[in-house]
């Protein structure tokens, strides 16, 4: 444990709409599922938000994620959190390709702050990132 401190924010937002019903429930599983096996705890205490509609055939998946510590608990965690929270959007937008994807995600630690907004579109297996300054 170090005594930096830790500040993490983030925001996962997925929606596809006519998609079928088994995919919203499916699509929503594999989200959970790779959040909550991450290695990172960090992530993997994020938790989903399903605002789906199954009758309307929408799919709408919410994360938003605010952590802070006085003394970082986990400073190996902590510095792998940018790239690892990057391949996983990355991963998802390969993964789920028809899935409109947007959000943010920051930390400051250790004197730094840096923060990244990406997007996927729907029909692209590619993540955009880029830097907040």
């Amino acid at each position: 444990m170090t005594k930096e401190k830790l500040k993490i924010d983030y925001k996962i937002f997925m929606e596809a709409e006519d998609v079928a019903q088994s995919r919203i429930i499916s699509t929503e599983s594999y989200v959970k599922k790779s959040l909550a096996a991450h290695k990172n705890p960090y992530i993997n205490r994020a938790k989903v938000e399903n605002e789906s509609d199954l009758d309307d055939f929408i799919l709408r998946l919410y994360v938003e994620e605010k952590i802070e510590e006085e003394e970082c608990e986990n400073a190996d965690a902590a510095e792998g959190f940018l790239d690892e929270l990057a391949e996983l959007l990355a991963e998802f937008a390969h993964v789920q390709s028809y899935l409109e994807m947007e959000g943010s995600f920051s930390i400051s630690f250790e004197g730094e702050q840096i923060a990244y907004r990406f997007l996927s579109e729907a029909g692209d297996c590619n993540c955009v990132f880029e830097e907040i300054k």
